[in-house]
């Protein structure tokens, strides 16, 4: 079956931001000060001026190399944090979705607290204790995502647990950590796979707005939350200092939320063709 449109919409948005964290290196350096920088007024370059494909800041220095930069930073983050989230939510919802009783009851009390705490309270609150920095937003986005994982995956759990498969592995004696390994995480791939999606959106906009804030990646370090801070005061005679690092932010999480919808879509499709065959 062919892909969906929007997963393929989504995987060439992604790939084409991905090419561009790659390319950082060889736009030049995003802390460089260029001697044509800034215009005879002493106003940052428009885009396209003076050579400069995006470009200037208000100190002359190159907005295509520090989007470039932002995007190394904006994807690295992206993907370490929603590989420990995913991870841990995928663990407790899992376990206690097949375990129930005691296991059950505590692990969700648990998750329940996590998902009653106001997300931007906690992202600053813990982002004051861990400090700043990529380590920092991942400890942050990770203690505050892991709970909606494991929501969705126990839910998902539940459900599969009351299929015959299951009941006849768990009949024949097969061990739980050889049911959950072998019967179903195999069959919470795909939704494991859109929540992944999805939570990419999520921890690209919450790493932006902790930098944001002053909570997430500290100036001069380019990010694309701190630059959209750098650049609002501009919004008057320089647009392009707000909007170029605001555009980029909307793309990437466009670009995961397509790539969760296309999955969403394939993976339902593939769901029901399958469900007589279990």
């Amino acid at each position: 079956m062919a892909a969906p449109t929007t997963l393929v919409a989504g995987i060439a948005l992604l790939a084409g931001l991905i090419l561009l964290a790659l390319a950082a290196p060889l736009l030049g350096s995003p802390y460089r000060i260029a001697p044509d920088g800034l215009s005879e007024v002493g106003l940052p370059l428009g885009i396209g001026e003076g050579g400069h494909l995006l470009g200037t800041d208000s100190i002359g220095r190159d907005m295509l190399a520090r989007v470039a930069s932002g995007a190394r930073t904006s994807l690295e983050i992206a993907l370490l944090a929603n590989v420990t989230s995913l991870a841990l939510g995928a663990l407790v919802g899992v376990v206690a979705g097949f375990k129930r009783g005691r296991t059950e009851a505590a692990l969700m009390r648990v998750t329940d607290i996590f998902l009653a705490v106001p997300t931007v309270i906690s992202g600053l609150a813990l982002a004051s204790v861990v400090g700043h920095g990529v380590l920092g937003i991942v400890v942050v986005v990770t203690a505050i995502y892991w709970a909606w994982t494991a929501r969705l995956v126990y839910g998902e759990t539940l459900r599969l647990s009351r299929r015959a498969f299951v009941e006849a592995a768990v009949a024949q004696g097969v061990g739980s950590a050889t049911i959950i390994r072998r019967h179903l995480l195999p069959h919470l791939s795909s939704l494991l796979l859109v929540i992944a999606a999805l939570n990419g959106a999520a921890v690209v906009a919450i790493g932006a707005g902790l930098s944001y804030l002053g909570a997430g990646i500290q100036p001069p370090a380019p990010e694309w939350g701190n630059m959209v801070f750098e650049g609002q005061d501009a919004i008057e005679y320089a647009p392009h200092l707000l909007l170029v690092p605001l555009g980029f932010i909307v793309a990437c999480v466009l670009a995961f939320v397509l790539i969760g919808d296309g999955l969403s879509r394939r993976g339902s499709v593939r769901l029901r063709r399958s469900w007589l065959d279990i």
